[in-house]
This record gives C-alpha cells, structure tokens and sequence, in this order.
C-alpha cells in the first residue's frame, strides 16, 4: 500500500518494526514489537479488524474503525512523518489508503509507585513518582481533583522526543511565572532529554550558581502541596524526579512530615535542622580558626585537653581538617555505589574503622575525629540531597580560608555566601524569600511552625508580580549538545 511504503521510509529498517497486513479491511497494521502492548494489539486491534473487515472508503472508514476498536485513543493524521512520530511514541498505525489512524497500544508494564528512598517519611504518604509519565499524572490527579488543574506539554529533544509536562492551578500560580517556565522550556534546543536533571540545569537563572533553584522531588504529595501554594510542577517522561519551581532557599529544609506532625513537634524539628546547617557549614572552620589563631578563646581546661590530644601529631591542624572531610566524603560516594544490602553498613563500620586508624597511626588527633563527625551527621540531617551536598563542598574553600585568615577569614567567607544568595533568583523570585522582603506574616511557616489557626492562603511570595525575570539566564546558542 502506498501509505505504507510511505512510512516505512520515514524510520529506518529494524526488527522489531512490524507490518502486519489486514486484508479483510484493505489496511495495513504498523508498530513497533518491543514498546507496545501485545494483548492490547492482539486482542483489541487485529481481531476486530479479522473478525469484521470489509471494505470501506473515506469517511466511512473513520466511523467504522471507530465503532469496531475497542481501544479509547484514535486520532487520523494525514502525513507520514506525524505517523512516525506516533509510532515512536508506542502507537499502532492503520495505513488507509490516502491517510493514517493512530490508535493507542502502549505497554503498561512499568514500575509499580513504591517509597522513595530519597525523601523518607514517618508519617506520610508512601508512594512515589515513578518512569511513567502517565503514571506520575494519576497520582497527582488524585490528590488534586480541581477542574482548574492545567497543563501544557511539550516534546524535548530532536531524537528522543521525551514527552514535558507543564502542571499548574489556574488563578493561583502566577501567570508571569508560568510563561517564564513555558519559554526557557521551549528554547531547549537539544538532541537528547533522558533526565529532569539536564531540564533544571536548562531553564535555572544563573547556571554558575553552586546553589540549586529548581526543586526536585519524587514526593507526589510534595508536587500537591507545591501546586496549592502556586508554584508550577514540571514532569518529564523516563524519570521519577520532578522539578518544582520557583525554589527558595527555605524549601531545601522544609520535609513532607512538617505538616502532619504537631506544630511544636515541627518547629522543633526545624530548629534541629538548622541547627544541622549552622554545624556542617561552620564546624570544621571554627575548630581550626580557634585552635590555631585564637586559643584563648577556649577554656583553660579544654585548651589542656585539646593540646594533650595533639601531642605526636606530625601535621598542622588544616591539614588533619581536610584529610578526615575526604575521607568521609570518600566514604559516602563508596556507599552511594555499592549494593544497597551492605552500603549502610559499610557507611557505619568503614567511618568507624578509618578513623580508629588515623587516630592509631598518629596522622589526626582523636578531638579532629569527633569534630568532622558531628559535622557529618549535621549534613545527614538536611533533607534534600541537593542542598545537602553544596553545604559539604562549601566547608572546603571556607577550612582554606580559614587556615589563612583565621576567624575573620571565616566571617569574611560567610559574608561572600550571604551575598550571593542575596543576588540569587528562582524565575524572578528571590532565593532568600521570605525574609527579602520583609513578608512578615509568612514567616510563621519557615524556620518554625506555628499552629494552624484561621485561613490557610497562597504564599504571596509566588503571587506577587515579578520585580524584574530572570536574571542572569539567557537562552542556549550554538550548536546542539548531547547529553552525556
């Protein structure tokens, strides 16, 4: 059929491309072997054809592949490259004799929702996003039964083609944000999308920023909670992590369990994290600033201590600092590749073992070993991975300058940081919201909680207009990239 040598030469020769001709209905069926379902297109699409074929032209045609597929999905399309990119998408085509009809076939064997491991709660909910686009759609539908809830979706990538979906509530996000969002996605220009990590690093405002301005998340209720207070959920096929945007700084800390708990038992759970913040950030720096440039500063009797432990020590204390934050970052990126039946363990027992040796060998002292740990366990207990990893790798340059400057050295970096995240922005919004500007009555819902007592509103922070978008993005130029 001329249809179908038309399509045929629009994707290139492999097993797994079908044709199966249907003469009783004068059509041939085409699709793609390895990503449909074949109940669907056994039972559904070819004996319905077999069964009840006959003959018909134009219009009639239309009606009666319709009438006779007991399949939901039937779409006509006129050109065989719109064909061939539904049949790229897991879609069966039916080649007519001027046109083609696409009906759905895709294979729904994907991974079940099951608990991220990333994002662990107590008391919530424990599913999670999955692969499936489709599937990440129903959860949130689920829990979001507004008639509002929009969508856009866009296709990524020249020779993947991964499917964007673009999730918001009309009249509570903000309309400045939400085109923001669509225009940096459309400008992505590239061969290949497999991953939401590479769509953030695309639409973010400043990409030399180590700090990250897009949320990720593989929370279902987290996508909700973000939609209700009008930010805008991004979904990209083949992956279970989400983007939700504009991120402020304050939501890298806040846990999907803040809110089921008690609003004292919250509270205090966001103290603890940052007080978690404050100890990984400053722990190592203030050990070294102190014991090298103001042991005065430290009482008498610990001083003793102190020196007593150090006695043997062949190295200068930075030296000790920055040998032991290796060592457990060599540790954790150890565990993170291992199997998961023995990465816990070796976390625990190799930290353990590696510094009983340090100390044994005389290359740290056993007060060094104890600080670095409490330092760890301060970057364990922030919640995002994300956030989490640039508070460890700042501690580096900050024991360099510290070793040179000392304690202002130290203020001085601290400083540099503020700065910075002072300049920040999350599509036009500033990265130190709340506290930028002076929004006052959401703060009961940053570092602590207070009891939910009246009206719960819209953050205004995503609801106000924009002062100014974007600064410091600019679109891609050049040629292509693949990822790599």
């Amino acid at each position: 059929m001329r249809t179908t040598r038309a399509l045929l030469r629009e994707i290139h020769p492999a097993f797994d491309v079908v044709v199966r001709p249907v003469p009783p209905a004068h059509l041939d069926v085409v699709y793609i072997g390895s990503i449909v379902d074949h109940n669907r297109v056994e039972e559904r699409l070819l004996r319905p054809l077999l069964l009840q074929g006959r003959r018909h032209h134009g219009r009639e045609a239309h009606l009666w592949l319709q009438n006779t597929l007991e399949l939901g999905q039937i779409q006509i399309e006129k050109d065989a490259v719109a064909a061939m990119c539904a049949l790229l998408d897991s879609k069966a085509v039916l080649c007519l004799e001027r046109d083609y009809v696409v009906v759905d076939v895709t294979a729904t064997d994907r991974r079940l929702p099951q608990e991220p491991e990333a994002e662990v709660s107590v008391r919530g909910p424990r599913d999670g996003f999955t692969e499936s686009i489709e599937t990440n759609m129903s959860l949130i539908r689920s829990r979001l039964r507004d008639p509002d809830l929009a969508m856009r979706e866009f296709i990524l990538g020249t020779r993947t083609r991964t499917k964007t979906v673009l999730l918001y509530l009309e009249g509570v996000a903000n309309g400045e944000i939400v085109e923001e969002v669509a225009r940096r996605i459309q400008r992505i220009h590239v061969d290949g999308v497999l991953d939401s990590g590479l769509v953030e690093q695309w639409i973010e405002d400043m990409p030399w920023s180590p700090y990250p301005q897009v949320q990720a998340t593989e929370r279902p209720d987290k996508a909700v909670s973000a939609l209700l207070e009008g930010r805008v959920v991004v979904l990209v096929d083949g992956t279970p992590f989400v983007l939700l945007a504009p991120a402020v700084m304050i939501t890298f800390f806040h846990t999907a369990d803040d809110h089921d708990h008690r609003w004292l038992s919250g509270s205090a759970l966001r103290l603890i994290r940052l007080f978690a913040l404050i100890v990984s950030i400053f722990g190592p720096s203030m050990y070294v600033a102190f014991t090298m440039y103001n042991p005065e500063l430290i009482p008498l009797n610990l001083l003793l201590q102190l020196a007593a432990s150090r006695e043997g020590i062949p190295f200068p204390i930075v030296f000790e600092a920055a040998f032991m934050e290796l060592m457990v970052e060599l540790v954790r990126e150890a565990a993170n590749r291992m199997p998961q039946q023995v990465g816990q363990s070796f976390t625990i027992v190799g930290g353990v073992v590696l510094g009983d040796i340090a100390v044994t060998a005389g290359i740290v002292s056993p007060i060094m070993v104890v600080v670095v740990g409490v330092t760890a366990l301060g970057a364990f207990a922030i919640p995002n991975y994300e956030a989490a990893f640039i508070t460890r790798m700042i501690r580096f340059p900050m024991l360099l300058v510290t070793a040179v400057f000392g304690i202002v050295g130290t203020l001085w970096f601290a400083l540099m940081v503020a700065a910075h995240l002072c300049t920040l922005k999350s599509f036009g919004v500033p990265y130190l919201t709340p506290f930028a500007q002076g929004i006052s009555r959401e703060w009961r819902d940053t570092f602590v909680r207070l009891p939910l007592i009246g009206k719960v509103t819209v953050p205004a922070t995503y609801q106000s207009p924009l002062g100014g978008v974007a600064v410091g993005w600019r679109p891609q130029r050049g040629r292509k990239r693949r990822p790599s």
